[in-house]
């Protein structure tokens, strides 16, 4: 007989994602959230900043910088709280961080890359996300 994980002990008995899904899919993109830090290092450090930072001479707007970073937590909020419709914000969210990569392939290109291989990763995590549902 297979030992099946009791999780409404630990108070994860909502209706929607299911619980190690949920775990899954927020540790997934606090990931997501380490790999644009790691990009926006990355530009910094080469001297080619990204157009939603700006050079350091002349950065951008602040609340500018917020928004790759504003997509994985909408995504972690909409796993714990919307749980049914987590995989379709996940979806935009991810299409939010493509178009952060396609604003960057003219003034920098590499970091393009980086934001745009985080970008099919949040997808794939998104899509991933539909796998955990419960169907009630």
């Amino acid at each position: 007989m297979r030992h099946q994980a009791n999780w409404s002990s630990l108070g994860c008995t909502v209706q929607g994602v299911k619980s190690p899904w949920k775990l899954v899919g927020i540790s997934s993109w606090l990931l997501v959230t380490a790999g644009i830090t790691c990009a926006a290092i990355a530009s910094r450090s080469v001297g080619k900043s990204t157009w939603w930072l700006g050079p350091e001479s002349n950065p951008t707007f602040p609340l500018l910088w917020l928004l790759p970073f504003l997509m994985p937590i909408v995504s972690i909020i909409a796993i714990i709280k919307l749980p049914r419709i987590a995989g379709y914000v996940g979806i935009g969210c991810s299409i939010v961080l493509a178009g952060v990569a396609v604003g960057d392939i003219s003034g920098t290109p590499g970091v393009a890359i980086i934001e745009g291989i985080v970008a099919v990763s949040a997808l794939f995590i998104s899509i991933a996300t539909f796998a955990g549902r419960s169907h009630n």
